[in-house]
């Protein structure tokens, strides 16, 4: 617990959050590190649970989000001032195989579900930041068009950017809507990323705009809810939400796990 509790303070403390900073990057990596060991329910239960955790819990989860913002805001950047920078320097970024695996392992899943009659119809990625690495692989992988919805407009204006340089802004469109206003009545899949804040609010969005679409949920699960928001699986339930599958963390690669939902009755 000490290595959260100094990572909680070390991201109050410092100023610069970016990768430009080794002591963020230090913090962010063995606190990555930690939560993938494996960990048997008692022990996250005490850990969660704790009292000095749960009172900082909630704001070491804002300032950790805020890192990851800023980290791929300057990596996107950078990569767009490199010379001669394209697909192949990309593949290259530290993180690009974990989100290989994670990517790979939802679109199995996406692939067992049933697909829209209508072929063409893109893929919506809600939440996509300044480093659109997730709707990069969708298209690489499935070859299909990818919308990315981000509210940020520095995130939308560096994801355009470097999708515009490694040649993907046909395929790939960048778009600055709020994903709980967006209207998703064109489209059937909708990928909501583990960062979108309130994704309550996104889900009530697609039920009212889009009922029958599928719906792929990032979430974490046991020690890995100390970097992300958990999905509450209950209230998904209760809000008339069908867990059809789920993807699951594999070991020290991937940190979450993805829910694919669609509404009752469709």
């Amino acid at each position: 617990m000490s290595l959260i509790i100094e990572t909680y303070l070390v991201l109050r403390r410092e100023s610069d959050l970016t990768p430009a900073n080794p002591i963020i990057k230090e913090y962010r990596s063995n606190l990555a590190r930690q939560i993938r060991l494996e960990y048997t329910p008692e022990e996250v239960e005490m850990v969660i649970r704790n009292k000095n955790i749960r009172e900082l819990r909630q704001s070491l989860l804002v300032n950790l989000s805020e890192s990851e913002y800023q980290m791929e805001l300057f990596e996107s950047r950078r990569l767009c001032g490199e010379s001669g920078a394209g697909l192949s320097a990309l593949a290259q970024y530290e993180d690009w195989e974990k989100y290989e695996s994670l990517v790979g392992h939802e679109l199995e899943q996406l692939s067992k579900q049933p697909q829209p009659a209508e072929a063409g119809i893109p893929i919506v990625f809600v939440g996509s930041g300044p480093l659109p690495l997730s709707a990069i692989l969708i298209h690489i992988l499935k070859k299909e068009i990818v919308y990315c919805l981000d509210i940020d407009p520095d995130a939308c204006e560096a994801s355009t950017a470097l999708l515009e340089r490694i040649g993907l802004a046909h395929n790939i469109h960048v778009v600055k809507e709020d994903g709980a206003k967006f209207d998703y009545h064109p489209f059937q899949r909708i990928f909501i990323a583990s960062l979108v804040p309130d994704k309550q609010k996104v889900l009530e969005q697609i039920r009212r705009t889009r009922p029958d679409a599928l719906v792929a949920v990032r979430t974490v699960e046991g020690m890995r809810q100390l970097m992300y928001e958990a999905l509450s699986e209950e209230t998904m339930e209760s809000e008339g939400w069908e867990l059809l599958a789920r993807t699951s963390p594999e070991g020290s690669t991937v940190i979450n796990s993805t829910l694919f939902y669609r509404f009752k009755n469709y």
